[in-house]
């Protein structure tokens, strides 16, 4: 849902000025959006921050000197740990990610079967391992 909400405004931009741990989420929505993302780390300094980066167009503000973006982490949060994961287990219903084959998702309740032959593995020696390696069965 929240991806779909992303996608929408991708016309308009999200702006995001966080005061507390960095928001990975609000990071790639950012990012993806053409929008700024700020993390501020001195509470001090937040009507500084307010005034000289968000109170401006967008437009203008590539006319001004405004903190570098972050490098930004677009991998995906899976839904069991919320840890990031290079390859994970894709919902084909609601796209919820997991970092471990899960037979029903946890987001919508879809159920999922592993295919047999991961299942069936055959250890295949001598001469048909030849004959596998050449291209006969």
């Amino acid at each position: 849902e929240d991806g779909e909400a992303v996608v929408s405004t991708q016309s308009t931009g999200i702006d995001s000025c966080v005061l507390g741990e960095d928001s990975t989420f609000l990071q790639q929505s950012s990012e993806m959006t053409g929008g700024t993302y700020v993390r501020v780390t001195d509470h001090n300094k937040l009507a500084q921050y307010l005034l000289s980066v968000f109170l401006m167009g967008a437009e203008f503000r590539k006319s001004f000197n405004t903190p570098p973006a972050a490098k930004v982490d677009f991998r995906a949060a899976c839904q069991c740990h919320s840890k990031m994961t290079d390859v994970g287990y894709v919902c084909s219903v609601c796209m919820s990610v997991y970092c471990t084959f899960r037979p029903m998702c946890m987001t919508c309740n879809a159920h999922f079967k592993l295919p047999t032959a991961l299942f069936k593995a055959k250890k295949v020696t001598g001469k048909r391992k030849l004959e596998a390696l050449n291209g006969k069965t």
